[in-house]
């Protein structure tokens, strides 16, 4: 564990800044001050960040697995290989050159990728 004397200047700095912070919403840390010094203080407030500190990396850890589902469903879709996408995009140009429309277009992506294995 970490030990108030082992603290830089602005580390030192930034805890006093968490003590006013956390202390104008609990009172008790200046009590716990008062009584037991800046290192029961540091303990006590290490001990209230742990269950905000699980609940970020819980989150953290839930967003690292949705961009990977993502990432491995992109790759083994249709989209993910050259040949579908070089199918998408002449169909895409060829809406574009025919139309003017870049919307109109866009309509064309979805058959392009549903119907690429019959047409290529």
């Amino acid at each position: 564990m970490i030990k108030w004397h082992e603290l830089n200047k602005y580390q030192k700095a930034a805890f006093w800044c968490l003590i006013a912070i956390v202390g104008w919403f609990s009172p008790e840390i200046a009590l716990l001050f008062h009584f037991g010094g800046i290192e029961v203080v540091f303990a006590i407030l290490a001990m209230y960040s742990l269950p905000i500190i699980r609940l970020v990396r819980s989150y953290l850890q839930k967003i690292r697995e949705k961009l990977l589902l993502v990432y491995v469903s992109f790759q083994k879709s249709a989209s993910g290989k050259p040949n579908v996408f070089l199918m998408q995009t002449v169909f895409c140009c060829i809406a574009v050159a025919l139309t003017g429309s870049f919307s109109f277009a866009m309509v064309f992506l979805m058959p392009g990728m549903m119907l690429n294995n019959i047409l290529t």
